[in-house]
């Protein structure tokens, strides 16, 4: 029935022991089981004056701390009656602090690592030669816009999206029309990218436009991962080649 408290005040009035019993059952839920406890060490200490007896809780329940406790015990209580449990309290609480500072340091270090690979990573270059061609369409890559990933595989921007588009939920593939809809209307004038030294300059001092922060969201939409070596496609191994609603088609073109 769940009466836990209930049954922990009835048993106070009759054994300890008894109590003890009662405040164990709450497997699953460790601050009723605590609560329990500290109402057990409570009674102990206001009703019956054993410190001592009180001190042993801390060995017969992990939940309780001397911190928990010491609030029960009278202002006249000396040091002595609970210098062991302090001792070993404060034990504990150095070999945690201890813990504490190695997943620090291994964070840490770990952070270093990154931060290294990152470092790395964006002066990593490679060389896409004339004759390389479209991983998916087969074409040659130079003929329009692409992505290269590390992995060496390479893409049409379009062929890409294609390709991408039936593994992105309904709400990203209406995002990528969105954003391919602003990046029409925000493409940079023909005009201004004449020169190779008037496209350096643009670089190098105007801010990220508005067409480049469009087309960086939709790069991180799309091109986040290698299409044919990412976990897109161990999420497609076990889908078929043709769907069902195209078998019946599929199967009338052999005939």
């Amino acid at each position: 029935m769940g009466l836990f408290e209930e049954a922990v005040d009835l048993a106070l009035k009759v054994d300890v022991e008894l109590a003890k019993q009662n405040a164990d059952k709450p497997e699953d839920d460790e601050e009723l089981k605590k609560k329990l406890w500290l109402r057990i060490a409570r009674h102990v200490v206001e009703e019956d004056k054993d410190i001592k007896k009180t001190m042993e809780f801390l060995h017969e329940c992990d939940l309780i701390k001397i911190e928990d406790i010491l609030p029960f015990f009278p202002d006249f209580v000396t040091i002595d009656h609970f210098k062991d449990a302090i001792c070993s309290s404060l034990s504990q609480y150095n070999k945690h602090i201890d813990a504490l500072k190695d997943e620090m340091d291994e964070a840490t270090d770990s952070a270093q690592e990154i931060r290294a690979e990152i470092q790395a990573f964006r002066n990593k270059y490679t060389f896409v030669k004339g004759h390389d061609k479209c991983s998916s369409c087969g074409f040659p890559i130079l003929t329009r816009a692409f992505y290269l990933f590390p992995c060496k595989h390479m893409f049409h921007t379009d062929c890409l999206l294609s390709e991408v588009q039936p593994y992105l939920s309904v709400a990203k593939r209406q995002r990528i029309e969105d954003l391919k809809g602003k990046m029409t209307a925000a493409a940079p004038n023909e005009q201004d990218n004449k020169t190779l030294s008037s496209a350096i300059q643009k670089m190098l001092i105007a801010p990220l436009s508005k067409h480049e922060q469009v087309k960086a969201e939709l790069d991180e939409m799309i091109a986040d991962e290698c299409l044919y070596c990412g976990e897109r496609m161990i999420n497609s191994v076990n889908k078929p080649f043709i769907e069902a609603k195209e078998y019946e088609r599929e199967m009338q073109s052999w005939e």
